[in-house]
């Protein structure tokens, strides 16, 4: 499989102020990253994920060693369509409305003026701002200013994203919208990179993970070599009680040690998603 990114003790340390020390943000570190990969980046406020995501975005020079993104020096001139960086804070420009902001995104891009329109009209739609395209960006709140970074980051149809918080401040729909668009990506070839705080997000749709502290790599690999406790659970459903009352005697008659009956529950997005829909409808009717 194509590595959409390859580095070589990767390393960044920032100088000191007015005579301290010297501050290592990411020490010396290897990394491979398969094309079609959802990569999580996990670690503490201060341990190297924005760093390491504006190096592969080419925003900050490495002290030492090598990468390479997509093949090519992060920040070349022929990566601009190909690779995204989407940081963490406020959007820029926040006098403009949620459609020339992507227009005037576009011209960034070099989109021919039809193009960037026809994406941003897209994008738009697809993360629920086709309403509110007209409205300057500094009426929209955390949410919708994290929905339509998003869009100007996918306004590229880039290869690599590099994400920085990306649901930081969306609801729990706004959340599953933004997972859902990038395991789309990930289907269709792309590559993804999320510095994120959310672990359910992270194990629900990265297949791989690295976690940083203080700069340091202290795990990598995929959840189910990282999350395996050696035990293994047998799932059965489609039994009535007393089905299930005999299954687990003889659960405990083979030498299991833990054999309990329990009620299976959903997540709690589940919930949240059908008081959503539920709302939604109209007094006494069924709604369309």
């Amino acid at each position: 499989m194509t590595a959409a990114i390859s580095a070589r003790q990767l390393a960044v340390t920032f100088r000191g102020r007015f005579r301290q020390p010297a501050v290592p943000a990411l020490r010396p570190l290897d990394l491979d990253v398969a094309e079609g990969t959802i990569l999580g980046i996990l670690g503490p406020n201060g341990s190297g994920k924005t760093t390491l995501l504006r190096v592969l975005a080419g925003l900050q020079r490495p002290t030492t060693g090598s990468v390479q993104v997509l093949g090519r020096e992060p920040g070349d001139r022929s990566l601009l369509t190909e690779v995204a960086w989407q940081p963490e804070g406020a959007l820029p420009l926040a006098v403009l409305s949620a459609t020339e902001f992507l227009q005037w995104f576009g011209c960034q891009l070099k989109l021919p003026d039809a193009e960037a329109d026809r994406r941003a009209a897209h994008w738009l739609s697809r993360l629920g701002l086709q309403t509110v395209g007209r409205r300057a960006i500094s009426t929209f709140s955390t949410g919708m200013q994290k929905r339509l970074a998003l869009a100007a980051a996918l306004l590229g149809e880039p290869r690599l994203l590099l994400l920085d918080e990306p649901t930081a401040g969306l609801d729990p729909l706004g959340s599953e919208l933004v997972m859902q668009i990038l395991q789309e990506r990930a289907a269709a070839g792309g590559t993804v990179l999320l510095a994120s705080h959310h672990l359910q997000e992270i194990e629900r749709i990265c297949s791989q993970v690295l976690v940083l502290q203080r700069g340091v790599v202290r795990a990598r690999g995929g959840l189910d070599e990282l999350l395996a406790t050696g035990e293994r659970e047998l799932v059965i459903r489609g039994l009535d009680d007393a089905g299930l009352a005999a299954l687990q005697q003889q659960a405990c008659a083979a030498g299991a040690t833990e054999a309990r009956l329990e009620r299976r529950r959903e997540h709690l997005f589940a919930l949240y998603r059908r008081l959503e829909e539920s709302s939604a409808q109209p007094p006494g009717g069924t709604g369309s």
